[in-house]
């Protein structure tokens, strides 16, 4: 394939980890209230004292203290590349360091420019080093919030990460006012079918449960132009795969697709073939384990 990129670590103690969120915000998580997040409020006052043109923006978030665990060349051995490089929104930006992330990771590095492009990714990292802000900053980037349609489906393969992942979708976009939805197997189908009646932006589901609501033309994703699929390989694996076929047919013709994962079996060949277009290829493995 054209247009590959290789080279990369990472390491579990990372604060990129998707593992490192906010207590208070998985009480939230573990309650019934995940799927009604980021209507704005909680940033209105945050947004007052901030000005589109403040030059001093950046020293008035509330930043949290610094990470000082010693890193690895997991995820120190980068190119000096800023978040701000990549032209982001400023509003994208406070919740990017408001999180808590200085600088991109060497997966962000090599997926952030080539994803907001639109273009097909296929990316391998170990986990722990990045992968899920390396595909929620240009998935929020791109994201009209004053359109009132999914634009956005990410699949993982259990409610756990579906969890994790939709609390680094909710901080990164808390300034922007994005409407975060999880749908998983196993939960409420009735409160499920509720929230779609309200405005959605990002669905993060376990591919069975989406599946079900979008046949139920209950799920809308007609207007969704870009799909992730995080953990790829068990995505790919016979108990997911017929599945994502089903998805991907409901989904426009010029969608975006991206596969983030540490591993890929040999059935990635045959869906990159039969839903890819040219991906653009990123290898940051050179051993499984982390360093």
């Amino acid at each position: 394939m054209i247009g590959s990129s290789t080279g990369g670590k990472a390491s579990s103690s990372s604060p990129f980890s998707t593992t490192n969120f906010p207590g208070n915000l998985t009480a939230r998580i573990d309650g019934n209230d995940i799927n009604s997040i980021n209507n704005g409020n909680a940033s209105a006052n945050a947004m007052t004292s901030i000005t589109k043109d403040d030059p001093d923006w950046k020293s008035k978030l509330n930043i949290p203290e610094k990470d000082r665990r010693a890193r690895t060349s997991d995820v120190t051995n980068t190119s000096g590349h800023d978040f701000e490089d990549y032209c982001l929104k400023r509003e994208l930006l406070m919740g990017i360091y408001e999180k808590g992330w200085e600088k991109p990771s060497p997966i962000q590095e090599h997926s952030i420019p080539i994803a907001l492009t639109g273009r097909d990714v296929l990316a391998r990292a170990k986990n722990g080093t990045g992968k899920t802000g390396a595909y929620t900053i240009p998935i929020v980037e791109r994201i009209d919030p004053n359109k009132n349609a999914i634009q956005a489906v990410i699949l993982v393969p259990t409610r756990e990460l579906a969890l994790q992942t939709s609390s680094i979708c909710m901080e990164l976009s808390k300034h922007i006012h994005l409407r975060v939805m999880v749908m998983t197997g196993g939960t409420s189908l009735r409160e499920d079918i509720s929230r779609l009646q309200e405005i959605v932006h990002i669905v993060i589901a376990t591919p069975g449960r989406l599946l079900d609501l979008v046949k139920k033309d209950l799920a809308k994703i007609d207007a969704c132009r870009v799909i992730v699929l995080d953990e790829a390989d068990k995505l790919l694996s016979q108990d997911f795969n017929h599945l994502l076929d089903d998805v991907i047919f409901h989904l426009p013709q010029d969608r975006q697709i991206m596969l983030y994962s540490a591993t890929f079996p040999l059935t990635v060949d045959d869906f990159i073939k039969k839903h890819m277009r040219n991906p653009y290829e990123i290898n940051l493995m050179e051993e499984l384990t982390l360093k």
